[in-house]
């Protein structure tokens, strides 16, 4: 829909399509032929292996650590804005777009209009350098509804899929993990004073927060720490994984304001009141409200209002 809302607007454009994975392949038929439809010459180019050095690579490896990743954040970051900024400037053009659910005003970073499909999350990875050249499309000021519409008037009934989960992974990535040499080895999960409750098949099929059932017993239990090394679960209450403070390592940062923040832990959860200690190569954050589950490896985002403040990775 971003390229008929520019194209309805008389610039020059040129669709880029890439290539980073098998799905991405078994798409580009039928891509093609639907730019070729529209009356545009698409750029098509494969990296696959750009791709896998910078995010397969790395989602192996924080499985591997105990941790949890965010592919799609960090992609953003290392490899869609970077190859997009690259072309880009390649080809003689000013500016770029993508069809997120985003707004950028003066190199800062805002949510999208339509809150429920609102994307900065994802995007507040992206350097201030490659996001100075995004130009908003429709998708910026528009909800899905008002974009299914637009499409519409052109005469198009063009199917608006929704964002799908890790796009290299076919079925779930735990098969995708045993596919890379992880392997279904029993460990313990044990309390927090050790004490053995039960077996688990791998500690890489588990996640910090995930609600565990230990068969006899009619507490629930959530994981609260992962030991890769001695294959172990730790588990606990559920009141035992609230905290108020946690240290993140930024990523980018667009503003180092201290006052009037929002944190936001994971993309759907609630954003949370909070307060930040300083800007050093890890930042101490402090909520007002305590927050459950805390996943380190995945990324927190830290909003003022509807503006993107900085964002960055969270540790332990």
């Amino acid at each position: 829909s971003s390229v008929l809302y520019f194209k309805n607007l008389s610039f020059e454009v040129f669709p880029y399509f890439l290539i980073l994975s098998e799905k991405n392949l078994k798409e580009k038929e039928r891509v093609v032929q639907l730019y070729e439809r529209l009356g545009f010459k698409l750029i098509v180019e494969d990296r696959r292996d750009f791709f896998k050095e910078k995010i397969i690579d790395y989602f192996i490896k924080t499985y591997r650590d105990g941790k949890t990743p965010n592919p799609c954040a960090l992609c953003n970051r290392l490899v869609k804005f970077p190859l997009l900024v690259s072309k880009m400037k390649e080809l003689g053009f000013e500016k770029f777009s993508t069809g997120h659910y985003i707004r950028v005003f003066d190199g800062f970073l805002y949510k999208g209009k339509d809150g429920k499909k609102d994307q900065s999350y994802y995007v507040s990875t992206v350097k201030k350098d490659d996001l100075k050249y995004f130009e908003n499309s429709n998708t910026s000021f528009l909800t899905k509804d008002e974009i299914k519409k637009f499409v519409s008037s052109k005469g198009l009934e063009l199917t608006l899929n929704e964002s799908q989960d890790i796009c290299f992974i076919r079925d779930n990535y735990i098969n995708f993990l045993n596919e890379n040499g992880f392997l279904d080895e029993e460990g313990d999960m044990v309390d927090e004073n050790g004490n053995v409750l039960k077996k688990h098949s791998g500690y890489f099929k588990y996640t910090i927060g995930q609600n565990v059932k230990i068969g006899g017993l009619e507490e629930k239990y959530f994981v609260k720490s992962i030991i890769p090394l001695k294959n172990r679960i730790v588990v606990s209450k559920r009141d035992d994984l609230k905290l108020k403070e946690f240290y993140l390592t930024p990523l980018e940062i667009f503003s180092e304001e201290r006052e009037g923040l929002k944190v936001k832990i994971r993309y759907r959860n609630e954003e949370v009141e909070c307060e930040i200690e300083d800007f050093k190569s890890k930042i101490k954050v402090i909520t007002k409200d305590y927050i459950y589950g805390l996943t380190p490896g995945q990324i927190g985002v830290f909003y003022k209002e509807d503006r993107v403040v900085l964002s960055g990775v969270i540790e332990k």
